[in-house]
């Protein structure tokens, strides 16, 4: 009698399962309109690591057609063409190409992509080091150095004259898709990290709230606390041809903002960007949010935070004051001898030069420029990010004689910082006259 309850309970199940079979979502192939152009050796990868989710290429197993698998399978394609298609990635402008690149390859660096699940089953996918270390040399060969063209250079004075006669009056912005409203006080926020985006060619600053910095000052940031947000800065890169490169054009302000049950959806964080000195909102629908989250998601493990703060510990010494606690001016790199440098300001300073295009900073202002050490970012494939402190200058300007300027200049160099000149006079030094005359970054 259980024999036989056994065997109908057993082929009930079959006949579902056989049932199950006709339940198929659409999986098409459709035409390749244009397909990524590289070297043969890198189609090669991508094809056996990355085409059967990423392109209209897909090529199924014989166990990737039995449902439930089936089922799992379509819905990865599909997810996988919408974040990214090579069979149609061919006709997006180069650089958008080059940028979509980078950050495959980077998904692939950190082990995200392709994923373990696909990989258990399909092990020939799986991106090998030598297979890593070739799409890395091909999507940065060393490169003589370019600088700017005319035009993006005289966009970026254009758009700088303007920020500086309109920029401290206050707009409306319109709040993103999903609803987040523009936070005009970024440019306020303290520091936590500087990158050197090479695979866009953008400079960029992340600024954090109060609540933010203060999390890194008492090493809480995973998970980040509850209020924690990051804005995250970025303008185009402008080269002197030379290796020095500076704060081009604005680009855009994104936010990351904590808050674990409003977001609940989304990773715990709200997710917000805005591009161009108008503001414009990116995102036509709430759903922009997934690629922010997709792109975070090898991040899970840091709670979803890509940033790695600036080493607030290294910046002791006989200082006068710690530039982390000031506000951001600038940016910069200096290719020739790997390095980055942020320019800072007191409150004063920083009130002066976002309004005013001269350099004459009112008596009372202090500037200091603290240059790292560059080296690669080891979760985005593309960027550099500040390493040791090589040395902290500050300019302080005070009244003096016959109630005009008077500079002093003072320079920290080693481990822990010691000073290694001074000069005070009612002129700035050379060294002092370069800090002076650097431009504030337009920060709309």
């Amino acid at each position: 009698m259980a024999v036989r309850v056994l065997f109908r309970i057993a082929t009930a199940l079959f006949l579902v399962f056989l049932g199950l079979q006709l339940v198929r979502p659409e999986l098409k192939n459709p035409p390749v309109t244009a397909d990524l152009q590289a070297p043969p050796e890198i189609k090669r990868i991508l094809k056996n690591s990355c085409y059967d989710c990423h392109s209209n290429e897909t090529t199924l197993k014989w166990f990737d057609q039995v449902v439930p698998a089936y089922w799992v399978v379509a819905s990865d394609v599909k997810q996988g063409r919408m974040h990214l298609n090579f069979s149609d990635l061919g006709a997006q402008p180069a650089a958008k190409q080059n940028a979509t690149l980078f950050e495959a390859v980077d998904q692939i660096q950190l082990g995200a992509m392709p994923p373990a699940s696909y990989t258990r089953l399909h092990p020939e996918a799986i991106v090998t080091p030598g297979q890593l270390a070739a799409l890395r040399a091909y999507l940065h060969p060393p490169a003589p150095a370019i600088p700017a063209t005319q035009a993006s250079v005289a966009a970026a004075d254009a758009q700088y004259e303007t920020w500086i006669a309109t920029g401290s009056q206050p707009r409306p912005v319109q709040a993103a898709p999903n609803g987040i409203a523009f936070l005009p006080d970024y440019k306020n926020w303290k520091p936590i990290s500087s990158t050197d985006r090479f695979d866009n060619q953008t400079l960029r600053v992340i600024l954090g709230n109060d609540v933010a910095i203060q999390a890194i000052a008492e090493n809480d940031i995973n998970p980040w606390p509850e209020g924690t947000t990051f804005a995250k800065v970025a303008w185009y890169q402008q080269p002197d041809g030379k290796g020095f490169v500076r704060t081009g054009e604005f680009q855009q302000v994104e936010f990351m903002i904590k808050d674990s049950k409003k977001y609940v959806g989304a990773a715990g964080w709200g997710w917000a960007r805005w591009r161009g000195t108008d503001l414009k909102p990116y995102g036509t629908t709430p759903a922009f949010s997934g690629e922010c989250i997709g792109c975070h998601m090898p991040m899970r493990r840091n709670d979803y935070v890509f940033t790695i703060p600036v080493n607030r510990a290294a910046l002791v010494g006989d200082l006068p004051s710690n530039p982390l606690q000031s506000k951001v001016i600038t940016s910069a790199v200096n290719q020739a001898d790997s390095t980055m440098s942020t320019l800072f300001g007191n409150d004063l300073a920083v009130q002066y030069t976002r309004a005013n295009s001269q350099h004459n900073y009112p008596p009372g202002s202090m500037i200091s420029l603290v240059t790292w050490k560059q080296h690669e970012d080891d979760r985005w494939f593309g960027g550099r990010i500040p390493a040791a402190p090589k040395s902290v200058e500050f300019v302080t300007v005070s009244l003096g004689a016959e109630h005009r300027s008077s500079y002093s200049y003072q320079k920290f160099e080693g481990t822990p910082l010691k000073k290694v000149s001074a000069q005070e006079g009612p002129t700035p030094n050379q060294r002092a006259a370069y800090v002076l005359a650097q431009r504030a970054a337009v920060m709309p």
